[in-house]
């Protein structure tokens, strides 16, 4: 859960162009405040999920609107020099450290210097670590600074311990740990996974057009035969949105790009949608010979590409009961996976819509079982860079069913 926090003049300045960053000598802890959650990540990538310096980035709410814009300028770690803590009588002798943050540095476009942290900055989320001894007892405890009050064991050093950690909170200048060749790895942001409109999707009756199926229409699943569509959505991006986010763009896989006849003909989906590979290299690095990969890391291997002549876009997606394998312009693919990250792609409206349908996605406890193990960014690009090396199809042995009926160019999410 990323949280955004101002960075004031008075802490550091930021140059992303030369990868640099200058500090004052007087930034503080406390200097640091109002720490904002934000939903997701609008960037400006080729890849759409890896940013570096340099890059567009944005952190925007659940609607999609933007509360900090600016340029990405590298990760790093905010920290400060631990101080002693000393009791006369030999009461208490402790070392005190606040715990560092690791983040990222945005330089936003109102001018102003951000941080992106998995935590806010605040006294329930930094921690402090307090190592030493008490009336000859040794300590070694870490806990969120707001919980100091509450450790018993402290006793008659917790006064001068709660005036000596507001002292580093509030005088010890902060450390910068800069990494200008940092970067931010996402696995899902803004994008949705989706097939593109024209998709041929293998039901019983043969295949048809995604943009043809409504819910309740069967399709033909690897697992578990025909099953009904439980939800269908599209929705469509124009040439402006398209210029403006590139990384919206879908993922054109030429036709046998994936092994012999996977697919069939050209297929294209957004670029989150997950193909299935089946392979030796999979078995090896997953321990699984089919895996699920999402179609945006396989951009090393010949035939798959960026469409970017595509003047616009409709892009639909569907569940089913379970997450699914199925057949799409011949090649294996998946239906919508109902993680978290994803239904965050796909509005508010449509999201309580499957809420209602599937009320326990709402659960705490709720976590969805996907149809194969989903490969996360970086080993999804290992995967396919091993495949692109050693000259491997990326699936053999194609799954797919003889059907008949029409194969058309699409692509869907």
């Amino acid at each position: 859960m990323p949280y955004i926090t101002e960075i004031p003049a008075s802490f550091l300045t930021i140059d992303p162009d030369l990868g640099v960053i200058d500090l004052t000598g007087t930034g503080v802890l406390n200097d640091l405040e109002n720490s904002q959650y934000f939903e997701r990540y609008d960037i400006e990538s080729p890849t759409g999920d890896t940013v570096t310096r340099g890059d567009d980035i944005a952190a925007v709410d659940e609607n999609g609107d933007p509360l900090v814009s600016g340029t990405y300028a590298g990760s790093g770690t905010l920290s400060t020099a631990a101080t002693t803590l000393k009791l006369p009588l030999g009461l208490a002798k402790l070392k005190i450290q606040v715990d560092p943050v690791d983040g990222h540095f945005v330089q936003g476009d109102d001018g102003k210097g951000y941080f992106i942290s998995d935590e806010p900055f605040d006294g329930n989320n930094l921690g402090v670590t307090i190592s030493g001894k008490i009336l000859g007892v040794p300590l070694d405890i870490n806990v969120p600074i707001s919980e100091l009050g509450n450790l018993p064991i402290l006793g008659p050093v917790l006064d001068p311990l709660s005036a000596a950690v507001n002292n580093i909170l509030n005088t010890v200048v902060v450390n910068v740990d800069y990494d200008p060749d940092g970067e931010l790895d996402l696995d899902d942001d803004e994008v949705f996974p989706c097939f593109v409109a024209g998709t041929m999707i293998l039901t019983p009756d043969g295949e048809r057009p995604v943009d043809d199926l409504d819910r309740g229409d069967l399709v033909f699943t690897r697992d578990n035969g025909p099953q009904p569509i439980r939800w269908i959505g599209s929705r469509g991006l124009s040439a402006e949105t398209l210029t403006a986010k590139p990384n919206l763009r879908p993922i054109r896989i030429m036709a046998g790009a994936l092994g012999e006849g996977a697919p069939a003909v050209d297929l294209m989906v957004s670029p989150q949608h997950r193909v299935l590979v089946r392979s030796k290299i999979a078995q090896r690095m997953f321990g699984a010979q089919e895996v699920l990969v999402a179609a945006k890391h396989l951009l090393c291997v010949d035939g798959v590409e960026v469409a970017d002549d595509l003047p616009s876009v409709e892009y639909f997606h569907f569940l089913f009961e379970r997450h699914e394998v199925i057949y799409s312009n011949g090649a294996e693919t998946e239906s919508l996976f109902t993680g978290p990250q994803a239904l965050l792609t796909i509005g508010a409206a449509a999201r309580q819509e499957i809420f209602e349908l599937f009320p326990e996605l709402l659960g705490i406890d709720h976590r969805p079982e996907p149809a194969r193990t989903l490969v996360p960014g970086r080993r999804g690009r290992k995967l396919a860079d091993r495949h692109a090396q050693n000259r491997k199809a990326l699936v053999t042995q194609a799954g797919a069913p003889s059907v008949e009926g029409d194969a058309g160019a699409g692509a869907y999410c």
